[in-house]
């Protein structure tokens, strides 16, 4: 190193970006320094007392959260030797490459980065959600919402993803495999106020444990407000948050890393720019390509007696939904988020009239706090947000909110839809409902990649354009929104960029020593992604179900009944097969033959080419375990009012055994009765995330069905039939 330099490299920021960075530079042999706004937490120190200034705000004490408004969005990002892993929610996720548009470089795509998503899961100990070690149960929950998605037929869209959590016995401590202490979860549900239990895998116990055991030196209370080049390397000033008054610090190192989150990196590159002039050629993209990362967050508080629903690690569950909004799809995910004890409190205290609130409560809802949850969604906003500085030198955001109106919307559909399946309330904020402002807590972009500044910032290693040296990893550099819990994806990211970094720095070939013992991680969410996908291909248009009941004449033998619930899962898709293909299952009973059998199989209602209206194809099993198959079809020999009722609820109808010889079949008339067909007309029911496209499902199949059996003209009124009795 330089005498001239105080480290061979400055990072700033200890969040997901810059734990990575520090970690890394420090075992390739670098000196590093780390510069951290924030205080170092240790478990049993995180705010708890109902009252701002026990370390809530880091605008009253330099606390745990910074809330910002800006403007158009609100932010939260959490302050502290850790950065934002102190208060997230642990989840290890990745994108579904499907999900992806063509804003998404190479470089950050799921073949890129899977090796080191593998990398950061082995450095965060990620684990699926394990049971309540006092119940060996999951928690209430993660049943609640496993059976919720169960009765709406999307099971396989829900899973339980990956934590960076410690789980097993939550009394002893043990090391983890960075030699830091840590115990399992004790379920308080507490992890997004700063875990005092000691279970989280938060950076300070992970990639900042292994940077400093490597020698690199950590700098708490300095928060930077300015770089400039010097010297062959960069100059970075920071104040002292706990001692406004005290004059400000300087380093200097001829590498920085800049991963103080999208927020604030962005702020201290848009000053350094048009306020300080110490970077004035940096790219006209900065702060262009912002995202909220479609974060959206409900509250329901369930009626009646219920478990304790804040019981748990915070996030428990993820369920994907890809449903069609208007004239083009939405997914987003939606979680399960525990609401915890302690910031109830904080804002029952904050709030007026407490008491009352408190009696209301219990005696008319007949609640108690315990029985609130969060619902977090995010998905793919329009990511067209673009930061700029106000007269004071902050970041201020233009934000146009009716592009992602199809997102927004079908997110407020779920609260008629859990309040309806789930017996509960479900509250906005009043961010929302009030001024129409949407929450981050996954502030994203702004510094995009790209080959040169009149499309990027920085290249795919990080680097800024025009400042060799100067780089930065954090979520800034992700260029649009993810749709899922970003803190994977920013690790991944950097672990890629700080590799590559380093083996620029003439450390040819380097590689993470972790290397050895990575295995490949488990990623329940795209199996999630891909359900919701087919589903979503399968039911495009929306669906619609309907059931038939059809029986012999009482005097007519054999003696027949069946019994039959079709589905059309995607209007879309009947329309453009040919053959209007449809899915049958039901029961049937014939005398001497089955009884209740299943029988499942086919219908084709009007198909193109062909004389009948309706064309059965079905199999079933015997009494006596033989196999038998079921044709059928429906004629309409004229337009006449008589002939068209006749012809569409009289099935001529032929049974045999699968394997008979000629001669075994049997031939009947199954008719659909002046009851039954009224109860198939009101058993049709569309299927659509919303009441009015069920509706317009229902409307497009009566509308199909009369025109259709109008049109048909019965060739075999000409032909006789084959099954004609």
């Amino acid at each position: 190193m330089n005498d001239r330099f105080d480290a061979d490299a400055i990072v700033i920021g200890s969040g997901f970006g810059g734990a990575v960075a520090a970690a890394r530079l420090a075992q390739a042999g670098f000196s590093v320094i780390v510069l951290e706004r924030g205080r170092r937490w240790e478990p049993g120190e995180f705010p708890r007392r109902p009252s701002l200034d026990d370390g809530w705000l880091w605008e009253v004490d330099q606390g745990l959260y910074d809330i910002r408004w800006l403007d158009r969005m609100g932010s939260v990002q959490a302050a502290g030797w850790g950065g934002g892993s102190l208060a997230y929610a642990n989840v290890f996720a990745r994108p579904y490459e499907g999900a992806l548009d063509e804003r998404w470089p190479a470089h950050l795509r799921r073949e890129e980065l899977d090796p080191y998503y593998d990398l950061a899961a082995t450095m965060m100990g990620v684990a699926p959600a394990g049971d309540d070690p006092r119940t060996g149960r999951p928690s209430p929950r993660t049943k609640l919402i496993e059976r919720l998605t169960q009765e709406m037929t999307i099971s396989d869209a829900t899973v339980r993803p990956n934590l960076a959590v410690t789980f097993g016995d939550p009394d002893t401590w043990r090391p983890n495999a960075h030699g830091v202490p840590r115990r399992g979860c004790a379920f308080v549900g507490e992890c997004v106020i700063g875990c005092n239990h000691g279970a989280k895998n938060t950076l300070d116990n992970t990639y900042l444990a292994v940077a400093e055991r490597s020698g690199a030196r950590a700098v708490t209370d300095a928060e930077v407000h300015r770089i400039e080049p010097r010297g062959g390397g960069y100059a970075v000033t920071a104040s002292t948050p706990s001692e406004p008054d005290a004059s400000p610090r300087e380093w200097v190192a001829p590498r920085v890393v800049v991963a103080a989150g999208a927020v604030a990196t962005n702020e201290l590159l848009l000053r350094c720019r048009d306020v300080h002039d110490t970077l004035p050629d940096l790219s006209q993209q900065l702060g262009r390509g912002f995202s909220g990362n479609g974060d959206f967050l409900t509250l329901a508080e369930l009626r009646g007696t219920q478990d304790d629903m804040t019981t748990g690690p915070t996030i428990t569950t993820t369920t994907v939904l890809d449903v069609p909004e208007g004239r083009r799809p939405v997914w987003y995910q939606v979680q399960d988020g525990a609401f915890p004890p302690p910031l109830n409190t904080l804002f029952d205290t904050l709030l007026p009239a407490p008491r009352a609130r408190g009696w209301w409560r219990r005696k008319v809802r007949g609640t108690t706090p315990r029985q609130i949850f969060a619902v977090l969604a995010m998905g793919r906003d329009s990511s067209n947000g673009t930061l700029r500085l106000n007269a004071s030198g902050r970041a201020t955001l233009s934000w146009r909110n009716r592009w992602q109106r199809h997102l927004y919307r079908s997110q407020l559909r779920l609260g008629p839809l859990l309040a309806r399946f789930l017996d509960a309330r479900l509250y906005n904020p009043f961010t929302w409902s009030l001024l129409r402002r949407t929450i981050t807590v996954h502030a994203l972009g702004g510094v995009r990649p790209g080959p040169d500044t009149t499309t990027g910032v920085v290249d795919e290693a990080g680097e800024v354009h025009g400042y060799p040296g100067l780089y930065v990893m954090d979520g800034s550099v992700l260029p649009a929104a993810i749709g899922v819990n970003p803190s994977a994806t920013i690790a991944a990211a950097a672990e890629r960029s700080i590799e590559t970094v380093i083996r620029r720095s003439g450390h040819h070939g380097w590689c993470a020593p972790e290397w050895s013992s990575v295995a490949p991680t488990a990623v329940p969410e795209d199996a999630a992604f891909a359900f919701m996908s087919e589903r979503h291909a399968s039911t495009m248009g929306d669906g619609l179900v309907f059931r038939e009941r059809m029986a012999t004449r009482r005097r007519e033998r054999p003696r027949a009944v069946m019994s039959l619930k079709a589905e059309i899962p995607s209007m879309d898709r009947f329309f453009a097969d040919a053959a209007h293909t449809v899915q049958i299952r039901g029961v049937i009973d014939v005398e001497g033959v089955a009884s209740q059998a299943d029988i499942t199989g086919t219908l084709l209602l009007f198909p193109e080419g062909r004389h009948e209206a309706m064309s059965y194809t079905l199999r079933f099993h015997a009494n006596d375990g033989r196999a038998w198959r079921l044709s059928g079809v429906k004629t309409v020999r004229s337009r006449t009012p008589v002939a068209l009722l006749t012809g569409l609820t009289n099935l001529h109808t032929e049974i045999s055994p699968s394997d008979a010889a000629s001669g075994e079949g049997k031939r009947f008339v199954l008719s659909i009765g002046a009851p039954d067909l009224v109860g198939l007309g009101t058993s049709l029911t569309g299927m659509g995330f919303t009441r009015a496209r069920r509706m317009r499902a229902v409307a497009r199949f009566v509308s199909y069905f009369a025109t259709s059996a109008l049109r048909r003209r019965s060739a075999a009124a000409r032909q006789p039939g084959r099954f004609r009795s």
